[in-house]
């Protein structure tokens, strides 16, 4: 029958008494020191595996929750009448550590204002930062966790949004929408407002019918009409973009004034859809 492991890995019972197991212990001060010096808890449990060394009779296989576990333990400090095996100062110091990579870095102010309209070109999923490595962060769909060919960073990403925002800047002309709003009443209309000209022609104009015929066309002639908002929002995005200086630096002002999202196509190509749903990409190079 296999025994049970109830005391933590670095003790044992001897003679009655709760006593370190050297050559456990040392492990475990082997382990605070690799996850100081950055190795991972897969990593820690993989080297513990392949050394053959027992978690408990004949069991070998570590894991990266056991390793975990073991750096969180505070009886290895010499806590509840445990003996020390790891200083004070060392367990606080990996408890940090594990508390800093646990919460992660917060976003940039920057970063932040491109990750609340930042979305997926294929599926119109929300984009996510995978930060979980300050040296590797990576931009990546949040459905699919679509990362993409060409890894975005968080640098490549504040570069990307400046540079389309300053071929606006050069070019405020992009913004124009290719179907402008026009007023395009049918011929029905046209033969209403006709019809109402003769009634009011008329010596006995019969007011009933003939507010019946301009209701009628009015509400027509509004039926036609298109939607003049993203007209009034392109006029908007020229007044901002022809007084605005080119720029040196991501503009989080500019961005939230004008942007409405950012699109990621699936190869990290990347387009601003402007609040008139003008979508422009970056054209330099390309002239």
């Amino acid at each position: 029958m296999k025994k049970n492991r109830y005391l933590p890995f670095g003790y044992h019972i001897q003679n009655g008494t709760l006593c370190i197991h050297e050559a456990e212990a040392a492990v475990v001060r082997q382990v605070f020191e690799d996850y100081q010096a950055g190795t991972s808890y897969r990593r820690i449990a993989e080297s513990l595996a392949a050394k053959g060394i027992p978690y408990m009779e004949n069991r070998t296989d570590w894991n990266k929750h056991m390793a975990k576990r073991m750096l969180e333990n505070s009886r290895y400090c010499g806590s509840d009448d445990f003996p020390q095996i790891i200083s004070a100062d060392t367990f606080e110091a990996v408890a940090a550590l594990i508390g800093q990579k646990s919460q992660g870095e917060s976003l940039s102010e920057e970063l932040d204002s491109i990750r609340s309209k930042a979305v997926c070109g294929a599926c119109g999923a929300k984009y996510k930062r995978d930060g979980r490595s300050k040296k590797y962060e990576a931009w990546c769909c949040s459905a699919e966790g679509r990362i993409t060919p060409k890894r975005i960073t968080d640098q490549a990403l504040l570069e990307s949004v400046t540079a389309i925002l300053n071929t606006i800047i050069r070019e405020p002309s992009q913004l124009e929408l290719s179907s402008p709003h026009r007023e395009n009443y049918s011929l029905d209309v046209a033969r209403t407002e006709n019809q109402i000209n003769r009634e009011l022609e008329k010596s006995e104009v019969d007011s009933d019918y003939t507010k019946l015929l301009i209701f009628g066309c009015a509400a027509a002639k509004y039926e036609a009409c298109t939607d003049t908002e993203p007209e009034y929002l392109t006029r908007r995005l020229l007044a901002i973009f022809e007084k605005q200086p080119l720029l040196e630096d991501y503009s989080i002002g500019l961005f939230e004034d004008t942007v409405k999202q950012v699109v990621i196509d699936a190869d990290g190509s990347l387009w601003l859809r402007m609040i008139n749903g003008k979508l422009i990409q970056n054209q330099a190079g390309k002239e």
